[in-house]
């Protein structure tokens, strides 16, 4: 049999359309090497290339083979777990509020209750079409080739910010003195600093591209941050979703060069990354309150419990004693007289325990933690060098944005910091954008034995040759 054929004939076992090159690649590759001590024993060209092929056994029962092992897989258990988590999450702030709703309505006093009235307009039916919206597009982008989104990321990167610019000058809805909404039709604001999450795994894409170079590859990664952070604090004026945004930055730029992407001294990059990384709350904080406004000094002191600003914020108390009255397997017996001081959508955590006791809330926490630390180990643990910066971008924000919820629920920080946690916050784009985030996890779990790694030529090299 020739080697055309051969090859031919194991392919076409192979379900996998992803897998194919990769996997006729690597066996042409020992058809080679077969060959080549094939002729050293004195074979003719022709008698060497047919006994390789022998070689290689029977090309159906190899394809087969090949085809069980780069068989994209579903991480089912992960899947159920994010439903429950999204069913858990829905649940568990249709009760709070109803809860809250309630009380306000056997008391009869509309004003003693702030956030219901806040929350209404996500507490309505809007709240579940969205949840199964996000679902259903996890789903669809758990089937797609991840990898492709390496061939276009620049120009898409590119794109994507100049569709928020353009969004925020004609849709912009400013409040508080920031624009933060890009309003919609049918009344719907799409939150700025959620959209900006989906530059991550763009911006890993990005990174990917510089491979192989020295520091002038790295000095264009971090180029390629600049943009993100005008929008977070000259437009949102989110000193919180800056810091959050350029640290997973960072973090995928350290990772890139801990696996040698770069021709870089590894030690000294590292420890400037780690350098910087520790001073970006600094200096945020710094530029913001020499440079910003009176309110916006006010709120960084205020986050930093600095003065007499934090005592603008009793609910920091009442969230203390929500958790300091309740037991392991108990709740808080004031629970519903403190729900109605704080907003228990949005402190959901700290709901809980007063609910339900600390075990609920240490529960619930837990399976967040776990569903995190999963997707980070399979992130890390990728052959494909693109799922693996992809992953760990993704993985890094959905863990962060977990300790700040955290640190919200437990009074840590002051205030709400307008971070959305996956399946435990409110808010419609923060919704989407996490399930988009997952969808693409899910896809690089899926295709972790298939995925090829992408071929990268420059934008313009592209067009040339279309031309």
């Amino acid at each position: 049999m020739r080697r055309e054929e051969y090859l031919h004939t194991l392919t076409e076992q192979i379900r996998c359309k992803m897998a194919r090159g990769t996997i006729e690649q690597e066996i042409n590759d020992h058809i080679e090497d077969q060959k080549a001590e094939f002729l050293s024993e004195g074979m003719s060209q022709t008698e060497a290339e047919e006994a390789a092929v022998r070689e290689m056994g029977d090309p159906v029962e190899v394809g087969l083979e090949m085809d069980r092992i780069h068989r994209p897989t579903m991480a089912w258990g992960m899947i159920a777990l994010i439903i429950g988590l999204s069913l858990a999450g829905y649940l568990l702030r249709s009760v709070m509020y109803q809860t809250a709703l309630g009380i306000e309505q056997s008391a009869g006093k509309t004003e003693e209750l702030f956030w219901t009235g806040m929350s209404s307009s996500w507490h309505t039916s809007l709240e579940l079409p969205a949840l199964l919206l996000g679902l259903v597009l996890m789903i669809g982008i758990c089937y797609m080739d991840y990898t492709r989104i390496a061939v276009y990321a620049k120009p898409s990167l590119i794109a994507y910010q100049v569709l928020l610019f353009i969004g925020l000058q004609v849709a912009g809805l400013k409040m508080n003195g920031s624009t933060r909404y890009i309003r919609m039709p049918f009344g719907i604001g799409l939150n700025l600093i959620d959209l900006l999450w989906l530059t991550i795994p763009l911006f890993a894409a990005v990174l990917y591209s510089y491979r192989g170079q020295g520091y002038r590859g790295i000095l264009k990664a971090i180029l390629w941050m600049v943009i993100p952070t005008y929008f977070l604090i000259i437009r949102s004026q989110s000193l919180i979703g800056a810091m959050i945004l350029e640290v997973v930055y960072f973090v995928v730029l350290a990772v890139a060069v801990h696996k040698g992407w770069f021709q870089v001294c590894k030690k000294a990059v590292l420890t400037g990354i780690g350098a910087v990384v520790v001073l970006i709350p600094v200096l945020l904080a710094g530029g913001l309150w020499c440079f910003g406004r009176a309110y916006q000094k006010e709120r960084v002191a205020a986050i930093l419990s600095i003065g007499d600003h934090a005592a603008d914020f009793p609910r920091v108390n009442v969230i203390w004693k929500m958790i300091s009255g309740s037991s392991a397997f108990h709740g808080n017996p004031q629970f519903k007289e403190l729900l109605t001081s704080v907003d228990g959508s949005v402190h959901l955590l700290a709901s809980v325990v007063a609910a339900y006791g600390i075990l609920a809330g240490i529960l619930l926490v837990l399976c967040l933690v776990v569903l995190i630390l999963r997707f980070a180990k399979i992130s890390l643990n990728q052959k494909n060098q693109l799922g693996m910066v992809m992953g760990t971008g993704c993985t890094a924000l959905f863990l962060i944005q977990t300790v700040v919820f955290i640190l919200e629920n437990l009074g840590g920080v002051v205030g709400n910091m307008g971070i959305y946690c996956p399946f435990f916050g409110t808010g419609r784009s923060g919704m989407l954008t996490s399930y988009i985030l997952l969808g693409l996890l899910l896809s690089i779990c899926r295709y972790q034995k298939t995925a090829p790694e992408p071929v990268i030529r420059s934008w313009r090299w592209r067009q040339r040759s279309q031309s």
